[in-house]
């Protein structure tokens, strides 16, 4: 049975719960959906192991007990096998687990360290032999698993891989590109940060301080044209279309990146479809701690800047999951501060040498710009009053070797007393050429503060997992 989820988005904060079942539980949901009163969504977040027993012969063996345990947690799913020999276990939480097969006069088998992603669905077929329950045959699983039951293209990272890689912003959103057939730029005009796109002309606020919001194109399609599921609830940004949600990365357990032949459950997406899945507590207590720092001392000058421009940043947090009560109830917290403090260059800005400040553009580049001639008779009587001699109608206002006869201004010297007093005020505001014609500053810096945090409690019920979520 398809797991169902629930969703209800805010735009700083985001709540669902999922809830996964393994028999037919409609009256159930239809009362959560009733009670919680928003809607339901359809993603999975699950996984299933299903096979048929058999003795040495090929006869299948109906009414056998299969027992899926979950490794980390200790949680046993348990269910017989139909007259066909057959087992399925449909909404499995991911994770490790290990399989074991009892039958009355067939030793015991037990299959070791099945790890199931989201999506998966392992197929595991068991052959038992004749012999006495106490004996017991375990298997451990190490082969890399292929998937022959589906035909969903996609890439599964998870979280051991997620947290090795260098990542400067910790954004899972950078990983997107491991998927063969993601670009990995995006045409943003803002570098890639989910705001301004070139197709429209205007930004919007980045989701969480300066990470990517994931919008890249998928094998062609419009960087909008991608799905973001976290945790089975659709977290899609209403702007662009990239995900409103990055939680912490040491909170994520994996996620998948399907790229084509959806199922069902994936419809209206053209691009790719992101499924995150975040961790869950276990039987045992666990949990990090971090901190990454830059500063400037590590950093190096802009070529055209004069000074070195500050930088400094501190990304630091922690995680801890456990168990509440063993085997039946468990839960998990994570946190991430960011502090960023960036020295942001001007370039090469052109501002006036002290020779212009006091009037003089004899310098020969400046001279032959002088160009024109005076237009009108009341501009020509402005000129005549501030200057204190006659100006004239079509009258240049310089010509090399001109005198104040010929021309406006002789030398190509403006004197000060046509300088406005606007002029002289707004001037004084114009910073002073510190690298040849040019003003090049590192000095004003940029600020990021970002916090986040999330807490997940999950719980074995009569019913199957129960799993709640909130992000901050």
């Amino acid at each position: 049975m398809v797991p169902h989820t629930r969703g209800v988005r805010k735009t700083a904060k985001s709540f669902f719960t999922g809830y996964s079942f393994l028999g037919n539980r409609t009256l159930l949901v239809m009362a959560a959906a009733f009670l919680l009163g928003h809607q339901l969504l359809w993603g999975s977040v699950t996984g299933s192991i299903s096979g048929v027993v058999r003795d040495t012969s090929g006869a299948v063996i109906p009414s056998a007990e299969v027992v899926a345990i979950n490794v980390e947690t200790g949680v046993q799913w348990k269910l017989s096998t139909d007259t066909r020999g057959f087992y399925s276990f449909q909404a499995l939480p991911i994770g490790t687990y290990d399989v074991a097969v009892s039958k009355e006069g067939f030793q015991g088998y037990r299959q070791t360290g099945l790890v199931l992603t989201v999506n998966a669905e392992l197929a595991v077929d068991v052959t038992v032999e004749v012999g006495a329950v106490a004996q017991s045959i375990t298997v451990g699983s190490t082969a890399v698993h292929v998937d022959t039951t589906s035909t969903q293209m996609g890439e599964v990272i998870g979280s051991n891989k997620i947290t090795s890689v260098p990542l400067v912003t910790r954004g899972y959103t950078d990983l997107l590109a491991l998927q063969p057939g993601v670009v990995p730029v995006s045409s943003s005009m803002a570098g890639g940060q989910g705001g301004e796109f070139t197709a429209t002309g205007f930004g919007i606020a980045p989701v969480s301080g300066d990470l990517n919001a994931g919008n890249l194109s998928v094998n062609g399609m419009r960087e909008a044209a991608n799905g973001f599921l976290l945790d089975g609830a659709t977290v899609q940004e209403s702007g662009f279309s990239g995900t409103a949600i990055i939680p912490n990365l040491d909170s994520i357990a994996e996620f998948r990146i399907l790229t084509n032949n959806f199922d069902a459950e994936y419809g209206a997406y053209a691009g790719g479809q992101v499924n995150v899945l975040t961790k869950s507590g276990t039987d045992r207590f666990h949990g990090d701690l971090f901190e990454f720092a830059r500063n400037t001392d590590l950093e190096a000058r802009n070529f055209y800047d004069v000074n070195r421009g500050a930088y400094q940043q501190n990304q630091f947090g922690g995680t801890l999951g456990g168990p509440i009560k063993r085997n039946r109830l468990f839960f998990f917290a994570d946190y991430q501060g960011n502090r960023v403090v960036e020295g942001q260059s001007t370039g090469q800005v052109p501002v006036p040498s002290a020779a212009e400040r006091q009037g003089d553009f004899s310098a020969p580049d400046l001279a032959s710009q002088m160009t024109g001639q005076v237009e009108g008779p009341a501009w020509a009587a402005n000129l005549s009053s501030l200057l204190g001699y006659p100006v004239t109608q079509k009258e240049h206002y310089y010509t090399p070797g001109c005198t104040s006869a010929t021309c406006v201004f002789p030398n190509a010297q403006i004197p000060a007393a046509a300088v406005t007093t606007v002029s002289k005020n707004i001037l004084q505001y114009i910073p002073q050429a510190n690298s040849g014609p040019f003003f090049v500053s590192s000095g004003a810096a940029s600020r990021l503060r970002d916090d986040k945090g999330s807490g997940r409690l999950d719980a074995s019920t009569g019913v199957g997992m129960v799993s709640g979520y909130y992000y901050l």
